[in-house]
């Protein structure tokens, strides 16, 4: 068994997915027209039937104008959505079509011979208009609704053809539709009533089609009603968004006006339905019926499929020009026609090509452009842009009969040089880990795997699942820029990077790891640089204690990444934070020596701005001199206390302040180098003992040999001995 095989599986899994996508809601959509008597009565949208105002001769009378009625606006929009949809999606998009009256009129089947308009057209024309003179009790929506339910429990040849393929799991495929129902409601409760009789009716006809071969239970139905009615009316039903009502059940509800408006809605929602986009074609040139000699530009609206937008969502950029012709409903992508100059002989390197479909497709400008297309030509569509190189995106092209929006890849192709690995976004150079990469790649290769594995509880451990965690663990903290990193930059850490991604260490790993900690640790003490990048930094860059601490919180930062792995990963975090919980001491010694930092750049800084300045410079350097020394004294104190100095050498003991002499002070102000002595005076007298003839001596002299004249009674040499400070 190789792990390629389990890819193999995988990319059947995938497959069947796209064949379960197949079978969503938009496979299967039953529209239910509402033929009742109501429906007769006129839209109230008044249309110019008598167009010819001018050169009219005088004592003729004008047409009067005429308005469709609830039923004529209906079964337009409702074919204009299938227009759309058949354009666009010839097959495995089917349609059924069913008026409502007294009772169920089935105008087509679920078979792709019935699927296209002029079948559903003809069907219509024989039902003809409403009598608006027929018994209202005796019609109802409701057989119409209840015929659609039984049309999404019927298998379409596409179902069949997955069952057959699945055999034994032909239960796995689905069976899902939507059921738009066009009618005029008499209110709120009449519209919750409607959904309350479909979902009835959906679990009835699932418990009968449980029991058959011929039928499938319905796992999913969108239901769309659409309430209609005349212009200048109040409508008594509200409008409400998508709402499950049962797992299988949803609905949502449009109250629409009868006319224009309901074409709109009806347009609206097969881009919803079917996952359409919007785009319009500017500045195309076309001569005048009346001046042939002149041009003016139009512009064309197509839709399409939304992937022949995919490379604008992904470049953050999407081309809206406005609003298209249906107002604020939706958007549109706007580009611009480029002069064709080229046939369709030429290749050009295309990522998609998409059916499309013309919104107003009986305008002049869309027949212009389409009769254009299926000649032969070809036309190229350029990205409208205020400045630079035109990018030629998009182009339109027919092939058999069908025109297509193909999808230029307006990047790079794969035909030219790839670029090189250290270019970061817009062409930058970027200071990337490459070869670091290079050994990632290299230790998670992909290998023959031979011997099957079992996990803790017993289960048979899949190798993919097993490559995909193990990539997990080792990206779990793993920086890309080499400027970003410190610990992966130091040899010094390999040793811990390298085991803490395992999913089980060792006790050899985990000692490995603190010897690594330990010898951090005395780089901090003997103060050794590290390889911190100043890339876009100024001036010397973090001092040496500020290095060592965003070492020491990235080091920390990877550990706690794979804490959880093992109980032998908390051991060398516990020892991480021991060694850096520093003593008082240290800290405070570290403190100490960063102040003095401080005051040598300060008084660098300092030197530089007041050079002319002698004297005071002068006094500033000595003064920082004594305090220094004084650190100095008080740091060696600190050091011999800590347990981890070492010993000092030995040294005579140091006398007491009440022993120290006495200076005197001198009259009047004293000079700097009567300080300054003062000052190495004192200090120096701290680190000896002082000589016993100079404390017992009297205004500075000391008689010497004394203990001769004692012993032998002699008369002593006097000597005297000027003793000078």
């Amino acid at each position: 068994m190789f792990v390629s095989s389990f890819f193999f599986f995988s990319d059947s899994n995938i497959c069947f997915r796209k064949k379960m996508k197949i079978f969503s809601e938009s496979h299967k959509t039953v529209f239910v027209v509402d033929h009742c008597p109501y429906m007769a009565e006129s839209c109230r949208q008044h249309v110019e039937f008598d167009m010819l105002v001018k050169n009219r001769t005088q004592g003729i009378i004008p047409l009067a104008p005429i308005s469709k009625s609830l039923w004529t606006c209906s079964v337009e929009s409702s074919m204009e959505y299938c227009r759309i949809m058949y354009d666009i999606f010839p097959f495995k998009k089917l349609v059924n079509f069913i008026v409502s009256d007294s009772g169920a009129h089935v105008l087509n089947s679920w078979t792709q011979e019935d699927q296209n308009l002029q079948e559903l057209m003809a069907a219509l024309a024989a039902v003809g208009p409403p009598n608006p003179r027929a018994d209202p009790e005796c019609c109802s929506i409701l057989h119409g609704l209840v015929a659609a339910v039984e049309a999404l429990c019927k298998i379409t040849e596409y179902q069949h053809e997955a069952r057959t393929m699945l055999m034994e799991n032909a239960e796995r495929v689905g069976n899902r539709g939507r059921i738009i129902c066009i009618t005029n409601a008499k209110s709120d409760s009449h519209v919750r009533m409607l959904e309350d009789y479909v979902q009835e009716t959906i679990h009835e006809h699932n418990k009968l089609a449980a029991n058959s071969d011929h039928l499938m239970q319905i796992q999913k139905c969108e239901l769309v009603l659409i309430h209609t009615y005349p212009v200048g009316e109040d409508s008594l039903v509200s409008d409400r968004p998508k709402k499950e009502l049962s797992p299988v059940l949803t609905s949502e509800v449009h109250s629409v006006r009868a006319g224009r408006h309901l074409a709109t809605k009806l347009n609206v929602l097969v881009q919803q339905h079917f996952d359409l986009a919007s785009t319009t074609i500017t500045n195309i040139p076309m001569k005048e019926e009346q001046h042939a000699n002149t041009s003016a530009n139009y512009d064309v609206e197509l839709l399409h499929h939304k992937e022949a937008h995919v490379d604008f969502l992904k470049s953050g950029d999407n081309h809206v020009g406005g609003n298209s012709r249906e107002g604020a409903f939706k958007e549109t992508v706007t580009l611009k026609w480029c002069t064709p100059r080229t046939n369709s002989v030429e290749l050009h390197y295309c990522t998609g090509a998409y059916r499309i479909s013309p919104v107003d497709v009986n305008s002049r400008p869309s027949s212009c452009l389409t009769n254009f297309l299926l000649n032969g030509r070809s036309v190229l569509l350029e990205q409208p842009r205020k400045s630079g190189s035109k990018v030629i995106s998009h182009m339109l092209s027919s092939h058999g009969g069908e025109i297509f929006l193909h999808v230029l890849s307006s990047s790079r192709s794969i035909l030219e040089d790839p670029p090189s690995i250290s270019e970061g976004c817009g062409g930058r150079v970027t200071d990337y880990r490459i070869t670091d990469f290079g050994e990632f790649m290299r230790e998670n290769r992909l290998t023959p795997f031979l011997e099957p594995r079992y996990k803790i509880d017993g289960s048979l451990e899949i190798p993919l699942e097993r490559a995909k965690d193990q990539l997990e663990k080792h990206t779990r903290y793993w920086p890309m820029i080499i400027s970003q990193t410190t610990i992966f930059n130091m040899q010094a850490v390999v040793p811990l990077a390298s085991v803490i991604v395992k999913e089980a260490m060792t006790d050899e790993d985990v000692l490995n790891c603190q010897k690594t900690i330990y010898n951090l640790v005395d780089m901090e003490r003997k103060n050794d640089p590290l390889p911190i990048s100043t890339v876009g930094t100024r001036g010397k860059g973090p001092k040496r204690d500020e290095q060592y601490r965003i070492m020491w919180n990235e080091l920390e930062t990877l550990v706690r990444a794979h804490i959880g792995n093992s109980d032998k990963h908390q051991r060398v975090l516990e020892c991480l934070m021991a060694c850096r919980s520093k003593p008082p001491e240290e800290e405070e010694r570290k403190k100490r020596g960063r102040k003095r930092e401080d005051k040598e750049d300060k008084s660098e800084k300092s030197g530089k701005d007041y050079e002319p300045d002698k004297p005071w410079q002068e006094s500033e350097r000595l003064k920082g001199l004594l305090d220094r020394e004084k650190e100095e004294l008080a740091e060696a104190e600190v050091i011999k206390d800590s347990p981890d100095s070492p010993e000092p050498p030995n040294k005579k003991p140091l006398i007491t302040m009440d022993e120290m002499p006495v200076v005197e002070k001198a009259k009047g102000p004293m000079s700097l180098l009567s300080l300054w002595s003062n000052r190495i005076n004192t200090a120096n007298s701290r680190k000896h003992q002082e000589f016993i003839g100079r404390l017992n001596s009297v205004n500075n002299k000391a008689e010497l040999y004394q203990h001769l004249k004692e012993e032998n009674g002699f008369v002593s040499i006097n000597a005297s001995l000027l003793l000078k400070q």
